[in-house]
């Protein structure tokens, strides 16, 4: 039996217990693919829970390195972690024997973002300060592809690792077939700049149908995944000194949290942007790091102290049967409880198609009006995300608690 996840169950979630390892500020918070490892790293040490126990299973120092960021691999005993002391490599972590197997060199400055292929062992993706992100895979000896006129740029996968997005300052986000990285972009959305804020985070939603992207302001929003339309933005929290605050799909993709300044999380619906919850822990400062476990109900937040977050034991939820891998519940009116309840596979996500096959670009070639043709299709709607956040100020302070 698993909790369904709804306004009334997201307001029940209380400190279940506190770590505080080291006096830094963690960096990177990540739960391992089957969701039963967390790891927690900060310029200090890496840490790995156990998020069953909440106990401690090993630490690692990070002094002679000191990272920016850290995430799992595929594999639950291997961790990437980016290094800033000596040089600006990526490093392989095997627990098992607390060692480093591989180190992978290419970036100019320090790495900000690390992701892992989901669903391929061997490819994960970085992007660093240097404006530069890399494509890596464990059975070669150098990058495998890299993608470049990118500023500040973010990267994410969609769930089924298909599918790599990039962003390139706050005008532009590309969508890249990971079948055919040699390509141009499958889809490219085109966004009106605006200079008051920062991407600080880019991911997507667990069912694949939206974007998420963080901002060095007070609000964050959602795109479709399919056109780039805006769709929601989610708003009313504090972040005074501008800092890269974490925000986390709920697994369902119902709900969105998002740290805050002063130990808070603001939960959204992730729908209509309704705000559900304002949660206070034992956190005292800004929740630079907020990640929710995709195996289970509960999530982790952190700034000093590393903060595990779970629904109350007495708590009054809807409990559901425990579904096999790509099945869905559908939940009936009160009236219909006696009937049974279906339960369907889900479909997988089609994606754009790419824009120009190579084949038909070579014909077109060829042609001696193909260049007007080509400035006139290539004109792309620019989307204005300024105009949606008319009704309050970006920093706007704190929803009540009420």
């Amino acid at each position: 039996m698993s909790i369904r996840l709804n306004d009334d169950a997201m307001r029940q979630f209380r400190v279940a217990k506190v770590f505080q390892e080291t006096e830094e500020h963690k960096v990177s918070l990540d739960f391992s693919v089957d969701g039963r490892r967390l790891m927690a790293c900060d310029q200090a040490a890496l840490s790995i829970f156990s998020s069953t126990r909440q106990a401690v299973l090993c630490q690692v120092h990070m002094h002679h390195y000191h990272p920016e960021v850290a995430c799992f691999t595929q594999q639950d005993t291997r961790v990437l972690h980016s290094s800033s002391k000596y040089d600006y490599a990526i490093r392989c972590l095997d627990l098992e024997s607390r060692s480093c197997v591989r180190i992978f060199s290419g970036h100019s400055k320090s790495v900000r973002r690390l992701i892992s292929q989901p669903g391929n062992e061997n490819i994960f993706v970085s992007a660093g300060r240097d404006e530069q992100v890399y494509v890596w895979d464990f059975r070669a000896s150098t990058h495998t592809y890299h993608l470049k006129k990118l500023r500040s740029p973010q990267c994410a996968f969609d769930p089924a690792g298909l599918v790599l997005a990039t962003s390139s300052h706050t005008d532009r986000i590309e969508l890249h077939d990971m079948r055919m990285l040699g390509e141009q972009p499958c889809q490219k959305f085109v966004y009106q700049v605006n200079d008051k804020v920062r991407w600080t985070q880019l991911q997507f939603a667990p069912n694949g149908k939206s974007m998420l992207l963080s901002t060095d302001h007070s609000w964050c929003f959602s795109v479709s995944a399919f056109d780039g339309s805006f769709q929601q933005s989610y708003t009313g929290y504090a972040n005074q000194q501008r800092q890269s605050l974490d925000a986390s799909f709920t697994p369902d993709s119902q709900f969105i949290l998002s740290g805050a300044d002063e130990g808070r999380i603001h939960i959204w619906r992730a729908a209509d942007g309704y705000p559900v919850a304002v949660l206070k822990g034992n956190n005292v400062g800004p929740v630079r790091c907020l990640r929710f476990n995709p195996q289970a109900t509960m999530f982790v937040s952190s700034d000093l102290l590393i903060v595990f977050w779970m629904p109350m034991a007495n708590g009054v939820y809807d409990w559901v049967e425990c579904l096999e891998p790509g099945e869905t519940v559908s939940f009936k009116d009160k009236q219909d409880e006696k009937a049974v309840k279906p339960r369907q596979v889900q479909k997988p996500i089609s994606m754009p198609k790419p824009k120009m096959e190579v084949e038909m670009l070579r014909k077109r070639l060829g042609s001696s009006n193909w260049a007007a043709k080509k400035r006139a299709r290539s004109e792309v709607a620019i989307v204005d995300l300024t105009k949606t956040e008319d009704r309050n100020p970006l920093e706007d302070g704190e929803i009540s608690d009420d």
